[in-house]
């Protein structure tokens, strides 16, 4: 099978890649942009999304049988100050990704986001209707739209915060607690904000399903634990046997004087952030497992 990774280099396209060099049946091609990968080669085109001629020449050059879209300004707030680009990239990237496969005969797997929700109560289904808040919710949900509307054959796969080591030079939520209650310093986990944290080669593992097996649309890879912030920190500091009480419960807006003595725009200003994926329908549907935390960060500490 042939295999284009439009954004191999990135945390989740390390690993992905990680995995299918592992199977010597699959031809793997692999596109980056700002950051070389370290292990580049001739398999690994550069690629700026939005320049259609160039992403059309990488579709040649690969004649993929499957397409995985990672590439994405994925940053909430990168996407807040930017939302042209963002919309550029993230909407018009894929939209463009979707048409070559359906003119070239390759079936898309594309990762989407949590963020195509509102946020308002959590753990939402694959049939629930999106409602994003911001503009980073808005162009993955209209990413989703034109996916299903270009192409002829694809699977989305919404999921939640990924975590695992990270590469070289950067950082990731799990890694940095570590860190920090390593060093003997304190972590403020954020109590109002919940999610459904998946360990990177778990969420990688249920793509690869998808690459082999053609299970077309929506899927929700994700934990199996519905978290908040605070609670992912005390379950890092158990498993990896750091002192927890440096763990401390901390809400993200706490201490910031308010901006209004309106009772409705408070009530606004601590709102939970409830996001987080349910992902039974996909469970029952493809066979892929959702791991709890636990399971997860003892993988991650073995």
């Amino acid at each position: 099978m042939r295999i284009l990774i439009i954004g191999a280099s990135g945390f989740i396209g390390h690993y992905l890649l990680r995995r299918l060099r592992y199977n010597s049946d699959h031809e793997v091609t692999n596109t980056y942009n700002s950051r070389a990968p370290q292990d580049i080669d001739q398999s690994w085109y550069r690629l700026e999304i939005t320049d259609h001629q160039r992403l059309n020449q990488v579709f040649l050059q690969a004649r993929p049988d499957v397409v995985v879209l990672l590439a994405a300004i994925a940053d909430v707030g990168t996407a807040e100050r930017a939302p042209e680009r963002a919309t550029e990239v993230n909407v018009d990237g894929a939209a463009q990704v979707a048409r070559l496969c359906t003119r070239y005969h390759a079936r898309l797997v594309f990762l989407s986001s949590e963020y195509v929700f509102s946020g308002d109560r959590g753990n939402y289904q694959e049939d629930d209707a999106p409602k994003p808040n911001s503009h980073y919710g808005r162009t993955k949900w209209q990413a989703e739209l034109a996916v299903a509307r270009e192409a002829s054959q694809w699977s989305i796969v919404r999921t939640s915060v990924v975590y695992g080591w990270p590469l070289i030079g950067r950082q990731n939520l799990a890694a940095m607690i570590i860190n920090r209650l390593k060093n003997n310093e304190t972590y403020n986990g954020d109590t109002n904000t919940y999610r459904t944290p998946i360990y990177v080669e778990h969420l990688t593992e249920g793509i690869m399903r998808l690459v082999a097996d053609y299970h077309p649309g929506i899927c929700h890879l994700a934990g199996a634990d519905w978290m908040n912030m605070y609670q992912f920190a005390g379950s890092v500091a158990e498993v990896f046997k750091l002192d927890g009480s440096l763990v401390t419960p901390f809400q993200a807006l706490a201490g910031v004087p308010p901006k209004t003595d309106s009772v409705e725009e408070l009530e606004q200003d601590f709102k939970l952030d409830m996001l987080g994926l349910d992902c039974t329908q996909t469970s029952h549907r493809t066979g892929i497992r959702a791991f709890s935390v636990v399971a997860g960060l003892q993988e991650m500490l073995a």
